[in-house]
């Protein structure tokens, strides 16, 4: 007898056991089938926990250079407005200046520093270089993680075509998915109708009020 080594042996054996068992016309064709069905299933579930391994890897350091983006745009942002405002102090200092036609020596130094501080503003606005590489950067992940997730989804219809058990099982997900989806739109919905009858009372928010919403 043939060693068996992978689903298709068994596939093989369960065609020679109907040659010598009597297997029912009703009984053959579902034990046939479970077997198509799981060799499709296995290896779509290794590919799918590759892909989840992958992507979980994968997202905290986009998460991180979104993060990371966020807070270089508001620390460069928070400079220029302050060099804006330093600069427009010494503007007016420097008008007085002009206007009274004195303290040669103290404009040389306040146009300098104006010049300096111009181009520091200049300097902060470089951030924009950095941050469009980690968006890019950002963007490639995210490109690999759906890349990942669609390939799944192709094998995944896959197994749904090659047995009528991994199409049975291919429509009861289907069916999950949307219930789940009915779900989570009933959740939102019931959480805006809660915080915006909060909102419309302006009352005070007690901790209950906030646990209410969750339940």
């Amino acid at each position: 007898m043939k060693k068996i080594k992978t689903l298709d042996d068994v596939l093989g054996h369960i065609e020679d056991l109907r040659e010598t068992i009597r297997f029912s016309d009703d009984l053959f064709p579902l034990v046939k089938d479970l077997f198509i069905f799981l060799k499709d299933m296995i290896p779509l579930l290794m590919e799918a926990n590759i892909s989840i391994k992958e992507s979980t890897s994968r997202i905290p350091t986009a998460t991180e250079n979104i993060d990371n983006i966020s807070e270089m745009t508001e620390s460069s942002t928070n400079q220029v407005l302050d060099s804006i405002d330093t600069i427009s102090g010494k503007l007016s200092a420097l008008g007085e200046m002009i206007k009274k036609d004195s303290g040669a020596e103290e404009q040389t130094v306040l146009v300098d520093e104006i010049s300096s501080m111009t181009n520091e503003m200049i300097f902060a606005f470089q951030f924009q270089d950095i941050t469009t590489q980690k968006l890019e950067h950002t963007s490639r992940i995210l490109k690999t993680v759906h890349d990942k997730f669609e390939t799944l989804f192709k094998s995944f219809e896959s197994m749904r075509m090659n047995s009528a058990m991994g199409s049975d099982v291919a429509k009861a997900l289907e069916v999950e998915f949307q219930k789940q989806s009915i779900k989570e739109v009933e959740n939102k919905e019931y959480f805006d109708e809660k915080t915006k009858d909060i909102m419309h009372h302006d009352t005070a928010v007690s901790q209950d009020d906030i646990d209410s919403l969750f339940k």
